[in-house]
């Protein structure tokens, strides 16, 4: 539950460029032809006629390639969520851009919002909202060029309330290729606004309630990046958690179980824990670097090893782990992007039980986004994405999902159609963006088929999660 994210328009004139063409349009002007007619002045003159432009290479113009002729299906499937994109966020957006480049805003917000002898050095004001949770506002800090050349220091830090406080820091080594980085990091949390809807096949609106909990972890990370879009990463660290009573709003856990509504409370509540762990991430994807087309397939691979600390691995020891396979098509070589992805989590729990909040999720930032955070958790999961993407500004880009999903029980236990839930949604989302990443989403999940598939889910989003 990482909420923290700058401003729109800060974040993207900090770390994008100002220039606000769409992927493949050409801005520049092509010289003329010293040797062509000179083309007369009409003037009121009803006698003088406009040329036609001349047919220079005698070839008809290009037909219409088949990815244009099949666009016209999901655009009439998703006219609604294009309305919305089109003539409440694009073109409002875009008149407010375009206005303050004419009046070089975005040159004097950067300069008032950076400082240094090379304008290396950041200091922002943020904000969060994700529905369900407390509003934030917080302060980012970014230094390039720390101490030396290509070293990066990060922070930043949040409150919404003195018993809502969160922070972390990081400093990275990147050369100037980017394929390579090693970063450490330390965080820490103190939240009353936690929430819990049971777990696996179980969770539903029925049992939400609240729970508080402190945390803190240490961190170090290793990536790579060896082919088009592919990657590595490699990490290891220290993670504590400690969970309470005392919350403000809803009935705590505690609550629920005392009258029966729930039959227990999760695993690792009561006493929480303090655990290492060591996971790594591997990406295989044939996609090139945007601007390029964003047709190609990715194949994901991860896992996580988590070792109770306090009490030796007789007590504690589980792998998470994760796979997924996506094919994603562009359909006009400029960023339309549509994707289908398959995804299966599951957890194993080699001795004892897995703490509650270390379990495998498809809710918040997984492929299920209509759902809130902690809604979809549990010892397995599966899912199908259809999303498309599209360009909205020249660092924004326009979202919508499909998903259907859920979670289960030990290995996939009560798997069926039936079973099923429905994920849905539309928003914003920034292109490019590392540190910080900002998304404006709105979305819904639903009960299961069997149950009717009634909105059971209503997400709010604008922000998003912190990178370091």
């Amino acid at each position: 539950m990482r909420f923290l994210v700058p401003a729109l328009v800060f974040t993207s004139l900090l770390n994008i460029s100002t220039a606000t063409a769409q992927p493949g349009t050409n801005h520049t002007t092509a010289p003329r032809d010293r040797h062509a007619e000179p083309i007369p002045e009409t003037g009121d003159d009803p006698t003088i006629a406009e040329r036609e432009v001349p047919d220079y290479d005698g070839r008809e113009d290009a037909r219409p390639t088949p990815g244009r002729r099949l666009l016209w299906i999901p655009r009439i499937l998703a006219f609604p969520l294009y309305v919305v994109s089109e003539f409440v966020l694009r073109r409002p957006l875009g008149y407010l851009v375009t206005n303050a480049e004419e009046n070089e805003i975005p040159d004097k917000v950067v300069q008032f919002f950076t400082f240094g002898p090379e304008n290396n050095v950041a200091l922002a004001p943020t904000f969060a909202f994700d529905f369900g949770f407390r509003p934030n506002v917080g302060l980012y800090f970014r230094y390039n060029d720390f101490i030396r050349k290509n070293h990066f220091l990060r922070a930043g830090a949040s409150t919404a309330g003195l018993d809502w406080v969160t922070g972390s820091v990081a400093y990275r080594i990147e050369p100037e290729d980017g394929d390579f980085s090693f970063q450490v990091g330390l965080s820490a949390t103190k939240r009353p606004d936690g929430l819990y809807f049971g777990l696996g096949s179980q969770a539903s609106q029925d049992f939400r309630s609240r729970y508080n909990w402190v945390g803190y972890e240490a961190n170090t990370q290793i990536s790579g990046n060896f082919w088009r879009q592919s990657r590595v990463q490699l990490e290891a660290g220290v993670r504590h958690r400690h969970f309470g009573d005392e919350v403000t709003r809803h009935p705590s856990i505690q609550e629920l179980v005392d009258n029966g509504r729930l039959q227990e409370l999760p695993p690792g509540y009561v006493d929480g824990y303090t655990i290492g762990y060591q996971s790594g991430f591997l990406v295989l994807d044939s996609r090139p670097s945007r601007p390029a087309p964003g047709t190609g397939v990715r194949l994901t691979g991860g896992y996580e090893l988590g070792v109770d600390l306090e009490n030796g691995a007789r007590n504690r020891l589980w792998v998470n782990w994760g796979v997924s396979a996506g094919l994603h098509v562009d359909v006009t070589g400029f960023q339309h992007v549509i994707s289908l992805t398959a995804s299966v989590v599951a957890n194993e729990s080699l001795q004892g039980e897995t703490p509650f909040t270390e379990l495998p999720f498809l809710s918040g930032n997984g492929p299920m986004r209509g759902f809130v955070g902690p809604f979809l958790v549990g010892d397995s999961g599966a899912s199908l994405l259809l999303a498309y993407h599209w360009p909205v500004w020249g660092w924004l880009d326009g979202t919508a999902h499909v998903a259907i999903g859920n979670v289960y029980d030990g290995h996939f236990d009560d798997f069926s159609l039936g079973n099923q839930r429905l994920s849905f949604g539309v928003g914003l989302a920034a292109v490019d963006q590392r540190d910080h990443f900002f998304e404006l989403l709105v979305g819904f999940g639903t009960d299961e088929f069997e149950d009717g598939a009634d909105v059971e889910s209503i997400r709010v989003l604008f922000g998003g999660t912190r990178e370091f």
